[in-house]
């Protein structure tokens, strides 16, 4: 079952045995663990094991609202975050977490799966600092100091410098709960940051602006494409921005996440042949949509072409039934932070990457 994946919101429906009667019962919360015959659901009258045999229905939900309003404004930047990750992972990560430190040195032959909690750790070849950083997400069982020199220990042993992806809880310069007691420490272990990163949600709907499918998103003179893998363009495009490092490492980040899509806006020439003026890449996770990987040919920037690629997105996202979706941007990057909040998208949070060398 791919929903029963660690880290995913989920409504497990599940049988009761009772003597000679059967019944059923709901968890909701989500996946700390799952082996091959068992799954472990955090709920809010905490972790309950359920036998994979007596699993009935699974069906994954949205983060849990922090309070009304729209869906794109009612999810914490925790839970954003953990979003955002999801659709960037390499291969090499590890939950920093209390009880997977005790589990990976207990002497034991039982198959105990990492519990997705604690701080994300992310190392790749790729020199994207997404996948080479570290992201706090809950309480680690552990002081501040012990999990700073935890990281430290994790990225040393990679030969690698550490850095940590903080973050706001709203788009303000505060850092959210599961972030705010690194910043003294940060400061001094000689830790400088990044310039902000904001994170940008918004309804998928009123991104298509009236376009009922990708295609009806194209500016003239331009046609829309919806392909599964990207082509030798898009990876000529994206390393001509910037240097993306390890180019197999790059791919694999590129490519691994399912379902992920790419959408591509295409200038049509009269003898037939066509070259690709903007793309990006769109990932669906936690029913919302991660856009990355946004670029657009500079010489025909502020033509239409990057709009057209993000309404097509976003119309194929709500054609999916998918409500929401979210983006990471620079604060320096001024074309795309205008593009989104004239789509109607809002700042909900910034983040900083915080390195040393």
């Amino acid at each position: 079952m791919d929903d029963l994946q660690p880290g995913k919101r989920v409504v497990v429906r599940y049988s009761l045995e009772h003597g000679d009667t059967h019944s059923t019962s709901d968890a909701l919360g989500v996946v700390n663990s799952a082996d091959e015959t068992s799954v472990e659901i955090g709920t809010k009258r905490g972790p309950i094991r359920i036998p994979r045999e007596q699993i009935m229905l699974v069906h994954e939900v949205p983060p849990a609202p922090t309070k009304s309003g729209r869906t794109h404004e009612i999810v914490s930047a925790v839970d954003l975050r953990r979003i955002s990750a999801a659709a960037w992972l390499p291969q090499d990560i590890s939950w920093l977490h209390m009880e997977n430190l005790r589990n990976e040195s207990a002497e034991t032959d039982a198959d105990i799966g990492l519990l997705q909690k604690g701080w994300l750790l992310r190392s790749s070849e790729s020199v994207t600092r997404r996948a080479n950083s570290c992201l706090p997400v809950t309480d680690t069982g552990m002081d501040w100091e012990q999990s700073l020199d935890a990281v430290e220990a994790w990225y040393s042993a990679r030969q690698k410098p550490s850095c940590i992806q903080i973050y706001s809880s709203e788009d303000s310069n505060s850092l959210a709960p599961a972030c705010e007691g690194l910043a003294p420490l940060l400061s001094a272990r000689g830790y400088s940051p990044s310039e902000p990163v904001f994170l940008l949600a918004g309804s998928t709907a009123e991104a298509a602006a009236g376009a009922a499918h990708p295609g009806d998103a194209a500016a003239p003179g331009l046609s829309i494409d919806v392909s599964e893998e990207p082509s030798p363009m898009h990876y000529a495009a994206w390393a001509s921005e910037r240097d993306p490092g390890s180019q197999e490492a790059f791919r694999g980040l590129i490519e691994a996440s399912d379902p992920c899509q790419f959408i591509t806006a295409y200038a049509d020439h009269p003898d037939g042949s066509r070259s690709m003026v903007a793309g990006a890449r769109i990932v669906e996770r936690s029913k919302w949509g991660v856009l990355t990987n946004l670029v657009t040919r500079p010489d025909l920037r502020r033509r239409g072409a990057g709009r057209s690629v993000a309404s097509a997105a976003a119309a194929l996202l709500s054609q999916r039934g998918v409500r929401s979706y979210l983006i990471d941007v620079e604060a320096g990057n001024e074309a795309s932070l205008n593009l989104f909040t004239s789509l109607g998208a809002t700042v909900r949070h910034r983040s900083w990457y915080a390195s040393r060398g």
